[in-house]
């Protein structure tokens, strides 16, 4: 895994699996009851693969997880609980806010919320932002955009092995 921070990111080159479990982990160690968080990328980039490892490493039964591309919203049980939202079938921004997101931004857990891209005026102004890129087939470059003191928490727990 390559880390480098930038002025109001922090940029973290994965290949395969382990290390995308290893940067959930990492990520769900610096969140917090409040953390929201958009996921944007393209289809396919691995979104969905990040959320799982957060919420796996929250304490979330594996087996539990799936993608919210057709339900929306789904709704696990953890160490906090995760929100794991997809904005990918919806017409509309509107379409999001009816489905009452800012509840959960103030419900004690943590919200991940995929194609972010499509809703963000309804993201809080303190969501952290994740981009996924894909590099090949089990390559991601993942961009982390977040307040400071995320960043510097988040670069310290990767050093140390999430």
């Amino acid at each position: 895994m390559d880390v480098r921070r930038e002025a109001a990111a922090l940029v973290v080159d994965l290949d395969g699996e382990g290390e995308t479990e290893a940067l959930g982990k990492a990520l769900a160690g610096v969140a917090a009851a409040g953390t929201v968080v958009g996921l944007v990328g393209p289809l396919g980039a691995g979104k969905t693969r990040l959320s799982r490892a957060v919420a796996e490493a929250l304490g979330v039964d594996p087996a539990a997880i799936a993608s919210p591309t057709f339900v929306l919203i789904h709704e696990y049980e953890g160490d906090l609980p995760v929100y794991h939202f997809d904005a990918y079938r919806l017409p509309s921004p509107a379409a999001f806010e009816d489905l009452g997101p800012a509840d959960y931004w103030s419900a004690g857990g943590v919200c991940l919320v995929e194609w972010a891209d499509l809703v963000v005026d309804s993201l809080p102004p303190d969501a952290w932002w994740i981009r996924v890129e894909p590099r090949g087939e089990s390559r991601r470059s993942i961009r982390v955009e977040a307040p400071g003191d995320v960043l510097d928490r988040l670069g310290e727990a990767i050093g140390r092995g999430g």
